[in-house]
């Protein structure tokens, strides 16, 4: 990847700095379909390495890789998780790693916290599929969540039935953007949404 920060990786770093923050990227699907500067009729481009980028000047250590084409949820959500794992043993401590799922990647993301139940872990689902994670009836989450989203969005339905069936959940929140951007509000790095998940990530 063309000048990308030196703190975005593929993998889990080799000893990792327990004192840093780790984030974990999962993109939407398109990324899985088309490459990794896909572009919709509909929504444009979904600009996957100037999100990367975004979130690495920010101070995190993200993790992130473009999943291959048909990439199955479950499976890749065992490998995420035992990603994380692999952190929680080299003494990073929960409330360090954050992960964040847009669309499809929240749906592995909500594998990973039904996986992991490590309660001070954070999550944020951007543009997520809500109604798909309901009809797992064993799928809940575990640690702090955040769901944004844009009100426009068609795909998306409202999380709350499925945090509130989630008795393992810390602390919540719902943010619902009026940008009229539909599911293409995930495509760009806007402001509007990457301020409050940063807030979100660094001070829950």
């Amino acid at each position: 990847m063309p000048n990308i920060n030196i703190t975005i990786h593929q993998n889990v770093p080799s000893n990792p700095d327990s004192s840093k923050q780790y984030l974990f990227y999962l993109h939407g699907l398109i990324v899985e379909e088309a490459g990794l500067r896909p572009k919709s009729e509909e929504h444009g481009y979904y600009e996957y390495e100037l999100m990367l980028n975004k979130l690495a000047q920010e101070g995190f250590i993200v993790i992130s890789e473009a999943r291959e084409k048909g990439t199955r949820v479950k499976p890749y959500a065992e490998k995420v998780a035992s990603q994380v794992k692999q952190l929680l043993a080299d003494k990073v401590p929960p409330e360090n790693i954050s992960i964040v799922g847009a669309s499809k990647g929240g749906l592995i993301c909500a594998y990973v916290s039904y996986w992991l139940k490590e309660k001070e872990i954070k999550y944020a689902f951007l543009s997520g599929l809500f109604e798909k994670y309901l009809q797992d009836e064993e799928l809940k989450l575990y640690g702090n969540v955040l769901s944004i989203h844009d009100r426009s969005d068609k795909l998306s339905i409202n999380p709350l039935p499925y945090f509130q069936r989630s008795e393992g959940l810390g602390q919540f929140e719902h943010l619902v953007l009026d940008l009229d951007l539909g599911h293409g509000l995930i495509y760009q790095p806007h402001k509007e949404w990457l301020e409050p998940l940063v807030y979100w990530l660094k001070n829950k």
